[in-house]
């Protein structure tokens, strides 16, 4: 893990990419148990975090939506009848 990694959470895409190394390396039958325990407490510390980033994700969604939709801005008709009076 990179040093920068290690100072902040990494984003889902990171921690989605961890995860995948993490199961390669679990399936290699040459890892040890050791390895393996660690391997499965680090994958379980990015289920969580990653849980978290998608329900943050999913409300700020919900927000969004509920947000009341502003009007666009009106557009000058070109074609428009001018009159003076």
């Amino acid at each position: 893990m990179s040093a920068r990694s290690k100072s902040k959470s990494p984003n889902f895409e990171e921690a989605t990419a961890r995860l995948e190394e993490i199961v390669a390396r679990v399936n290699n039958p040459e890892t040890g148990l050791e390895d393996m325990i660690a391997l499965a407490a680090e994958g379980l510390t990015l289920i969580r975090s990653s849980e978290k980033l998608l329900a943050e994700a999913e409300l700020k969604i919900r927000n969004l939506e509920q947000e009341p939709a502003t009007p666009a801005p009106k557009q000058q008709d070109d074609h428009a009848e001018f009159s003076l009076i």
